[in-house]
């Protein structure tokens, strides 16, 4: 019985595609909940790849599982990816939908699919994961996965013994988790910007996880990101099997040992985090025995997709797009400390508002409070820019973090920003946009493009 409602509910989800397509509506989802609805366990009778490879965490899961998807691309795998539909059940049983025929045949060989960290309880029961990359585990708002180590625990009870885990020896969550299980890690060595003490408002292991005595860092990156040891038992920071080294700015390159000779690699970009999105690749690529030059190729073809991160100039200003995730103070917190740390002057689009909070509404602010408003004070920051029905609760924010109230401007009408920028000479604005998909970020970006491409040539 069980085989025949999930062969019923495989048709009807494939009808469901043709539908949707039919009627112009995406709805990359709606096959997976069809199907789930008719067949409860349908993953448990779908032909699976015979690779997968998970990608979880709180931050960078997109990123790296696009990255880990186009490398294998790259060295010539059919990879199936759920980067057309969510990370949660829905999503990933919609792809596995697509991948096989009426009869349920299995096309690719290879996939990668990006996990929410909760969804995790539905899926591995199911889906087997030879190799699961977690990218980092800290504190989320309540209206997503909130406390880490609840996440951890969630995440280690439903993990397969025999699942290859690539985890971070540089955050004090994630290292933590299946002590016991098949581990590697990755990590970064000493920066010129690391510190010895956490200086962010979030800062998840504070104490020892043994004994609750206070950590020690030798050095801290951000929050709970960077080297420690407790002064009171033996726990520390695990070493990295994949360490990046050498890393220079200027040049632009970094270095990893892989299999006893240093590998230099070109960085995708200077900020921390996609330099760490970028050794989770490497180390990921290494662990499925690919070979030094195999991996060279990859990094030297693959980038971070423009949704993510994109650059535009025209005559002496720069226009930086950055997904800096919405309600997500850890991840807003490290956007910030990134534009903190670049030359020059500077404007902000905070448009990192969850724009869909005027088709539902949430009364929860709370996560602005976490996140590190105060790195946006800076001098060199001109105008801060807000909107939306939470712009008047960033302004706030801001206000609170010190920033001087004639920099910042809030404006109800996001398209009429322009108005209240100033262009100045060699400076970049900005734009910070979140996941939302009602946010006007495409519409502003592509008006400030086109009115930056008009003052360039007029002063030609």
């Amino acid at each position: 019985m069980g085989k025949l409602r999930y062969f019923c509910a495989l048709i009807i989800a494939k009808l469901s595609i043709i539908a949707l397509k039919m009627t112009g509506h995406k709805g990359t989802n709606f096959p997976g909940i069809v199907a789930i609805k008719i067949c409860p366990n349908f993953l448990k009778y779908i032909k699976l790849p015979n690779k997968i490879i998970g990608v979880t965490g709180t931050n960078g899961k997109t990123t790296c599982s696009n990255l880990l998807r186009d490398s294998l691309a790259v060295l010539g795998e059919s990879v199936l990816n759920n980067s057309a539909g969510s990370n949660t059940i829905t999503g990933i049983t919609a792809s596995l939908i697509t991948s096989v025929n009426v009869f349920g045949k299995q096309r690719y060989g290879t996939a990668v699919f990006e996990i929410d960290e909760l969804s995790s309880r539905r899926i591995f029961p199911y889906v087997h994961i030879d190799h699961l990359i977690v990218t980092n585990l800290s504190r989320d708002s309540i209206m997503r996965n909130a406390h880490p180590e609840y996440i951890r625990s969630v995440l280690e009870a439903h993990i397969d013994k025999s699942t290859k885990l690539i985890l971070n020896a540089d955050d004090l969550v994630s290292s933590q988790l299946c002590p016991d299980g098949d581990r590697v890690f990755f990590g970064i060595d000493l920066l010129k910007s690391d510190k010895t003490e956490c200086t962010n408002l979030i800062d998840d292991c504070p104490i020892c996880p043994v004994c609750n005595n206070k950590l020690k860092y030798t050095r801290n990156r951000y929050s709970n990101i960077g080297r420690a040891y407790c002064p009171n038992c033996d726990f520390k920071s695990p070493d990295a099997d994949y360490l990046a080294t050498d890393i220079n700015l200027e040049s632009m390159t970094m270095n990893i040992e892989l299999e006893g000779e240093s590998c230099t690699f070109r960085l995708f970009n200077n900020g921390t985090f996609n330099i760490y999105n970028e050794v989770t690749l490497i180390a990921a690529l290494s662990e499925l025995r690919y070979s030094v030059d195999e991996i060279k190729a990859a990094v030297d073809n693959v980038n971070i997709t423009k949704e993510r991160l994109n650059l535009f100039k025209a005559g002496d200003i720069c226009l930086s797009s950055v997904l800096c995730k919405d309600r997500n103070a850890y991840a807003s917190s490290r956007v910030f400390e990134y534009i903190d740390a670049q030359p020059g002057d500077k404007e902000i689009l905070l448009f990192n508002n969850n724009f869909q909070d005027d088709v539902k509404w949430s009364e929860n602010t709370c996560w602005l409070y976490d996140a590190d408003f105060e790195l946006l004070r800076d001098d060199r920051i001109k105008t801060i820019i807000t909107t939306g029905s939470r712009g008047l609760d960033f302004k706030l924010r801001l206000l609170m973090a010190g920033v001087q109230p004639d920099r910042i401007k809030f404006v109800r009408d996001p398209l009429s920003c322009i108005d209240d920028l100033k262009f100045a000479k060699g400076e970049t604005i900005y734009l910070l946009y979140g996941t939302d998909p009602l946010s006007p970020a495409r519409k502003v970006r592509e008006k400030l493009e086109k009115y930056l491409k008009d003052m360039e040539r007029l002063t030609k």
